[in-house]
């Protein structure tokens, strides 16, 4: 009899540790219709670079208006964040002749709008094109390979982020997906669940810049961070119960 209990305990115990199909797939509920909420261009904030190229018919006319990083071409990232044009605490940049531009909360092409209006005092049909080049989002957690990663393109989704740290391991947990973001001079956060189907409807199904992403980890995760809860400890305990056991009862 005491033999069968113990038995009936280890088998609960592996049970308990064993995740559902429900537990690790993704976008399950297709019956929600997963429409895709429209996407917000990028607004800048502060400490933001922006890669700014200026040109027209006249590419004299424009010289004194560039900085070295605009008339390199193939230039590394990491060489344009040195030598771009920083948003500062007050969200401004400064070009030559211009001067300051207050960016803070425009977009990339409101940027380039703006700039080209500005520059027509001075030159001929100019034609900006202003790019984000440290676009940064952190994940953490339980991914393959957690980090910070930096983006050329500004329309990242969330699957899209995680693909790059090489999705969830088999131990995070799809419905509880941190999302902390920046706004203004607040944090803001929000729990995911990456198992339903209308995430996509969610305003942190797109990124933004500076955001962080944490995976929590699932319940089999948890309870084997510990030697209590590690359920091949507690299997290897049982059965030592259970030899003792059946030894002294003989």
């Amino acid at each position: 009899m005491k033999r069968k209990l113990f038995l009936y305990a280890a088998l609960a115990l592996i049970v308990a540790s064993c995740a559902t199909k429900k537990d690790v797939l993704y976008n399950q509920d297709q019956s929600t219709g997963n429409l895709l909420k429209e996407y917000q261009n990028l607004t800048l904030q502060k400490g933001d670079i922006l890669d700014i190229k200026i040109s027209a018919l006249n590419p004299e006319s424009v010289v004194v208006f560039q900085k070295t990083a605009g008339l390199q071409q193939n230039i590394q990232p990491e060489a344009l964040k040195i030598q771009g044009y920083l948003v500062d605490a007050q969200g401004l940049i400064e070009l030559p002749l211009i001067g300051n531009v207050n960016v803070l909360g425009l977009s990339s092409s409101a940027v380039e709008d703006l700039l080209e209006t500005k520059l027509s005092t001075y030159v001929i049909d100019p034609v900006v094109t202003v790019r984000l080049v440290n676009y940064k989002i952190t994940v953490l957690g339980e991914v393959a390979r957690p980090g910070t990663f930096t983006f050329l393109e500004e329309r990242m989704t969330l699957p899209m982020v995680l693909g790059t740290a090489g999705d969830l391991t088999i131990n995070g947990d799809r419905r509880n997906v941190q999302v902390v973001r920046t706004q203004g001079d607040s944090l803001v956060g929000q729990q995911l669940d990456l198992t339903r189907g209308d995430l996509t409807n969610s305003p942190y199904y797109y990124m933004q810049q500076n955001d962080l992403i944490y995976v929590g980890p699932n319940t089999a995760k948890v309870k084997s961070s510990g030697l209590v809860g590690n359920v091949g400890t507690l299997t290897s305990v049982l059965s030592l119960i259970l030899s003792l056991t059946l030894v002294l009862t003989r």
